[in-house]
């Protein structure tokens, strides 16, 4: 591993090798010192040792002219300290600034002319420090300043000085990372290099420069040792002649350099190449831009820095550095979502059941589909949730029709699917044989726990069986954990574990037992919740190394999915324990989630049904590493739940947010959306080049009903 840059001597520096520095008042400093091969840019805190990061000069600006883009570095020029008195604050002209220059040739060589006065500024004053750099025809001019809030801004400004237009122009910043093991994070894309995803299957890894509207938040976060750096982009939509639209792009290069681009992508260390489905990427030269004589391209970002503790926390500074003010749509108030939603369920009903899709749409057979993509059990939730007689016999029925029938041979593991047309139940299918994903079934025995007391609550009776079936399936898991004390991903038809690989997919049958436990008030199941919970933990969540995945069936990789069930276990057992060392738990997993929920709101190719209808992805969850679209598939009532509980309103904020947002896309009369039933929404909702930017589609399992009105209905009662 590469040294950190505090550990080295030739980071000591005398004063007389600061050539010009600005600081902010909570002890963020950068300074621009002479270094063995050139001046480098250092930055660092008031009173520490040694630099935080340091980067020369040369290379910390790229810029090339044609295809494919390469990284070429801009050769350094001046160094200039630009000093705002009280009257010039903020402005951009010359009066009541006090000027001093450093200059540089292209070998590095630094002419020390104005070395007083850039002194005089090394102490901890404001101001901008102005970098120049040529790149070819093309220079370079690069502006640092502190914000109020103790964040720098870099403003980069590439200009034409010929006399010639120059095409295919791909230009950016470049911060070279001091290590050679760090955790990175690109929020929604890649989690500390995606250690859990198919090595067979394309996903983003080093290597990967995307385009910002693919960033949940657009930025890139990089932890080593006790300390981050954090590159946030600011973006601006550029809209071409046919309305097309394109914006910058962020990623890490080879050998952990992380790039802020004027828009070219990269794919497994190949320029031009675009990941455009899942595990798919095809050849997309996008991004390039021409420039007349005299034209320039300016972009704006903010670089963070400070201490972290576990580095691989890194990315809880992206959830908390509050940049983007986008509100999000809200489209409908909760109680029309409520109301639309329950007509979609209520044409789902089935006599048994609520059908997994909306007759036989897409080719699919009728079925009951219980867990993942289903969500019978959760439906039948609903429907207790909005109470009546009626409504509860429904959700009996349903119940009973799935404790009675879905057994198998092995007591506690049941089938998830039952084909209406055939009379059959059956297995979910992998690698062409049949198997019981520990997702699936842990979260139909969680929800069938809880609409067991939900029955209990209303002062109802229920079938002993029903706990039962969750004493027997909570036995399951507990007794065919792996040697690492983790469910397994899930079991073949005679109880065996699928697969001896440590994910994070069966963490919902931890919410399994404690559901035995409310049931039964036998603190065995609590303990044993516990200790299954603390295994998942010391895994996936004390230092990220290997962070939450595979609990999407269709995906094998990290996902927001398998985060959901820990949050939602962790906040579960200090609902039960009042311990704050859950709570802590519940948080770190809630910043990892909403590391998926966008912040700002991409614009859309002028003709596309995003940008006629005015979609914003504020407030939306993306999917998975794999999966780069949007869906409603995201614990927002437990969030809300969890920050208004705890004093963290923050969550309870975001949830709102969350809720409103997933309200777009609801078909509200025949025909709208693609949908003849109202309530009804697409799965997928597309707001990068991975598949239809800017379409939703039309497929819609069971699912896109239950989720919204679960957590919409939660969220009306406790209001």
């Amino acid at each position: 591993m590469r040294e950190s840059p505090n550990q080295r001597s030739s980071d000591r520096i005398d004063a007389a090798d600061v050539l010009a520095a600005i600081s902010e008042p909570g002890g963020k400093v950068v300074e621009v010192t002479t270094g063995p091969g050139g001046p480098e840019v250092r930055l660092g805190r008031r009173g520490a040792e040694g630099p935080h990061l340091r980067a020369p000069l040369r290379g910390l600006l790229t810029a090339s002219a044609g295809r494919p883009w390469r990284i070429t570095p801009a050769e350094p020029g001046t160094v200039h300290l630009r000093q705002e008195s009280a009257a010039g604050q903020g402005g951009t002209g010359g009066q009541g600034r006090t000027d001093s220059q450093s200059g540089t040739d292209s070998q590095g060589r630094t002419d020390r002319t104005g070395e007083a006065d850039s002194q005089g500024e090394a102490g901890g004053m404001g101001g901008t420090l102005v970098v120049t750099a040529l790149a070819g025809a093309l220079s370079a001019y690069l502006e640092l300043a502190f914000s109020p809030d103790g964040l720098l801004t870099l403003t980069t400004t590439w200009r034409n000085d010929s006399d010639a237009e120059i095409t295919d122009v791909a230009a950016g910043l470049l911060l070279p990372l001091p290590t050679d093991d760090a955790h990175v994070t690109m929020p929604g894309v890649l989690y500390n290099g995606n250690p859990s995803s198919d090595p067979n299957r394309k996903v983003p890894r080093v290597g990967f420069v995307g385009e910002e509207h693919r960033l949940p938040i657009p930025a890139v976060n990089a932890a080593w040792d006790d300390r981050y750096v954090s590159l946030f982009a600011h973006p601006e939509a550029t809209r071409d002649r046919d309305g097309k639209v394109t914006y910058g792009s962020l990623g890490i290069l080879p050998g952990l350099t992380v790039a802020a681009m004027t828009g070219v992508i990269m794919f497994d260390g190949e320029p031009d190449v675009c990941y455009v489905s899942k595990a798919e990427v095809a050849d997309l030269p996008v991004g390039y831009r021409d420039l007349a004589p005299g034209a320039s391209i300016t972009t704006r970002h903010t670089l963070d820095w400070g201490p972290v503790e576990p580095r691989g926390f890194g990315f809880r500074q992206l959830v908390h550095t509050k940049l983007y003010q986008d509100e999000g749509a809200r489209p409908l108030t909760r109680d029309e979502i409520i109301r639309l939603k329950t007509t979609a369920m209520d044409s789902r009903w089935n006599g048994d059941g609520y059908l997994a899709y909306e007759g036989t749409r897409h080719g699919r057979p009728r079925s009951y589909l219980y867990g993942w993509t289903g969500q019978c059990m959760k439906l039948a939730r609903c429907d207790a949730l909005l109470g009546g007689s009626e409504r509860f016999q429904r959700a009996r029925r349903a119940a009973d029709f799935y404790v009675e029938g879905s057994t198998t041979p092995v007591r506690g593991l049941r089938h998830a699917r039952y084909l209406v047309d055939d009379g059959t139940w059956a297995m979910f299918r992998r690698d062409d044989a049949d198997f019981v994903s520990s997702r699936a079934h842990g979260e139909t025995i969680a929800d069938l726990a809880a609409l067991t007391l939900q029955f209990r609550d209303a002062g109802l009776e229920t079938p002993p069986e029903w706990q039962e079936a969750v004493e027997d399936a909570a036995a399951l898991f507990w007794h065919s954990r792996l040697p690492e004390g983790v469910v397994p991903l899930g079991w073949t038809p005679t109880g065996a574990a699928v697969s001896s690989m440590v994910t994070a997919a069966g963490i919902a049958c931890v919410q399994a037992m404690l559901g035995a436990y409310r049931l039964s008030g036998e603190r065995v199941w609590l303990m044993r919740a516990e200790e299954v919970l603390s295994r998942y933990h010391r895994v996936h969540a004390t230092t990220f190394e290997r962070p939450f995945a595979h609990a999407t069936l269709d995906a094998s990789g990290e996902d927001k999915e398998a985060g959901m069930y820990y949050f939602l276990a962790a906040y579960e057992l200090y609902e039960l324990t009042g311990r704050e060392m859950y709570a802590q738990w519940a948080e770190v997993a809630a910043d990892w989630l909403l590391t998926f929920v966008y912040v700002w709101s991409p614009e859309f190719d002028t003709g596309s049904t995003f940008e006629r209808r005015g979609f914003k992805a504020a407030g939306w969850p993306s999917v998975s590493v794999q999966n780069h679209h949007l869906d409603v598939f995201f614990p927002t009532s437990e969030l809300r739940d969890f920050g208004l509980r705890t004093g963290r309103t923050h969550y309870a904020e975001q949830a709102d947010r969350i809720l409103h947002a997933m309200g777009q896309g609801i078909c509200q009369e025949p025909g709208d959306w693609g949908f003849q039933t109202p309530g009804e929404q697409g799965e997928g909702f597309f707001q990068t080049n991975w598949q239809r930017k800017g379409e939703a589609n039309t497929w819609n399992p069971s699912w896109v009903i239950a989720l919204p009105l679960y957590h919409a209905l939660r969220m009306r009662k406790v209001s």
